[in-house]
């Protein structure tokens, strides 16, 4: 798989993982999905610096 596809993969789980996480935010694992989708989108940060710099 080329780079941009691996972003579009991570892009598109941290939403879901957002989405997911704020509907049932009342709740602990729904806090820990909004934390894992926010992990989430600051590794498709990290991945778009290594694919820059590397």
């Amino acid at each position: 798989m080329q780079h941009i596809d691996w972003l579009i993969i991570l892009i598109g789980t941290g939403f879901v993982l957002l989405g997911f996480g704020y509907n049932f935010r009342d709740r602990g694992w729904g806090v820990g999905m909004i934390a894992a989708g926010m992990l989430t989108m600051f590794s498709t940060v990290a991945f778009k610096i290594y694919i820059t710099f590397n």
